[in-house]
């Protein structure tokens, strides 16, 4: 069997996140089921403009995803699902699509309203995912790429451009927003 690269394994991370029945498919229910968890972690109704918007970007995500699928399919196997992320073009033909979620994670994340992530909302953050502490203490600390104490919108953009596309490294810790940790 090949070694796979790491966002290969990254992806087939998510995938099995994404999968909670484990049917062996990802569907948009699947997605959002990611959208529920924010708006139950975050007591937002569903109708939340922010929450709304998370929708939206996970819902432009998917169809993304299946524009890269055989038509008419409404549902990704583990393979299929990998191939589709690794080509709808993140880097170039659709960079919008990561942009738009980084910003709807952050407009939730951003509690105080403040244009800036606190390492005590991104602990509130991590109930989101059931992450432990210790787990998210070390992601916040590889996310603050400017070592200011707080996470930007860019800085979340950043790091989920680098989990989607980026091959230096296994764990990259945008993999946070993701549930993947």
């Amino acid at each position: 069997m090949p070694t796979l690269d790491p966002v290969t394994r990254r992806l087939r991370r998510l995938f099995a996140v994404l999968d909670a029945d484990n049917d062996g498919f990802v569907t948009w229910s699947d997605h959002r089921r990611v959208v529920e968890a924010y708006a139950g972690a975050y007591g937002l109704p569903t109708d939340e403009p922010r929450i709304q918007a998370l929708e939206r970007a996970y819902w432009a995500q998917w169809l993304g995803l299946l524009a890269q699928s055989v038509p008419g399919r409404e549902r990704l196997d583990h393979d299929g699902f990998v191939a589709a992320h690794r080509a709808v073009g993140y880097d170039t033909d659709r960079p919008e699509i990561l942009e738009n979620l980084a910003t709807a994670i952050f407009r939730i994340m951003d509690t105080k309203g403040d244009k800036r992530v606190s390492g005590e909302e991104f602990t509130a953050y991590l109930a989101v995912w059931d992450v432990p502490g210790d787990e998210g203490a070390a992601a916040f600390a590889g996310l603050d790429l400017d070592r200011d104490a707080y996470l930007s919108q860019r800085e979340i953009a950043r790091s989920l451009r680098a989990f989607h596309l980026h091959n230096d490294d296994l764990k990259t810790p945008g993999g946070i927003f993701l549930g993947v940790y």
